[in-house]
């Protein structure tokens, strides 16, 4: 994230367009920055920007609304009989009064073990295919109640179905995501687009003061960046490796004077985004960090120290010569 807060952004446009109707109502005006592009454009840039907004808005509450639907269909407790969790707990006690303690298949029911989203599918297929030997060797098939296993296959394949919805869900608001912070274009210069609204600011502020030296229209200009984030951001020495089980080792050497208020590192490599937070910031010294189910291809995409309300306080540059530590 750039040196702009989400929440200030539009705020910091509006203010601009406000400068802009008042520079348009002077003599000669309306005035355009560049050929094509005037007030109009950047009023264009605006709405473009927020309606990408309430878009990533619209794909995070269906996110939410995804993974609830998720979660109730296995269940959020083993407590509560509305998911197969419920049923699950229980399977074990039917197989040992059909089949008897001493069976092999008694003796081998699938263990729930640790329950989480990404243990659901091979939590329901160990019991599907368990389920399928025992009802093989029984007239009538088990059940548990009412529970069949078709009624288990059939949950296996609803929350197969909204894993997938919901992986389709989190790639589309991440290059949503994207495609908003290179619209804005609160990102460093080298990568900033030209046709960002930043970039359409920076050239705003070039073209009145150039136009109306020491007048008030020039001296009235309103800020783009936050009081105190107006030049660039500092930068720091990282290097990294590749390590068994697709981890990430890094060491980073941080800026000085020290970012008192640097609380995460950020990790950014194609669609994977990851933190861990700041152990210490002191200048000199060699910070390691693991980051763990990622496999980097070519280079790291972006490494960042951002501050506890996400905002990026300082841009990651690799230096190969920096040893690793021991």
């Amino acid at each position: 994230m750039g040196r702009i807060p989400d929440e200030q952004r539009l705020e910091v446009v509006d203010e601009h367009l406000g400068h802009y109707a008042q520079w348009n109502a002077m003599p000669g005006g309306p005035f355009e920055i560049e050929p094509a592009f005037g007030i109009a454009q950047l009023q264009a840039l605006r709405d473009l920007y927020h309606n990408v907004q309430e878009l990533i808005a619209q794909l995070v509450f269906d996110l939410i609304a995804a993974r609830a639907e998720r979660d109730a269909l296995f269940g959020t407790s083993s407590e509560l009989d509305e998911g197969i969790w419920f049923r699950l707990k229980q399977y074990k006690a039917m197989v040992k009064a059909r089949l008897g303690a001493r069976n092999p298949l008694t003796r081998t029911v699938p263990n729930i073990g640790f329950v989480t989203p990404q243990n659901y599918l091979a939590i329901c297929h160990a019991f599907i295919d368990h389920w399928e030997r025992v009802n093989a060797a029984l007239t009538p098939d088990l059940t548990i109640g009412s529970f069949t296993l078709a009624n288990l296959q059939a949950a296996h394949d609803a929350i197969a179905a909204k894993i997938t919805q919901i992986d389709a869900i989190e790639l589309n608001l991440k290059l949503r995501r994207e495609e908003r912070e290179q619209l804005f274009g609160d990102e460093p210069e080298e990568v900033r687009e030209a046709s960002s609204i930043i970039a359409k600011l920076l050239l705003y502020h070039a073209v009145v003061q150039a136009m109306n030296p020491n007048q008030p229209i020039a001296d009235s200009l309103p800020e783009i960046f936050p009081v105190g984030a107006q030049t660039p951001l500092p930068t720091f020495a990282f290097n990294w490796v590749m390590q068994a089980g697709g981890i990430v080792k890094l060491w980073l050497n941080p800026p000085s004077p020290a970012l008192t208020d640097a609380a995460l590192l950020f990790l950014k490599e194609g669609a994977t985004e990851l933190t861990l937070p700041v152990t210490t910031t002191t200048p000199g010294d060699i910070d390691v960090y693991n980051f763990s189910g990622v496999t980097v291809v070519g280079e790291l995409d972006r490494l960042e120290l951002r501050d506890g309300n996400g905002i990026t306080i300082a841009r990651g540059i690799r230096d190969t010569s920096l040893a690793e530590p021991t």
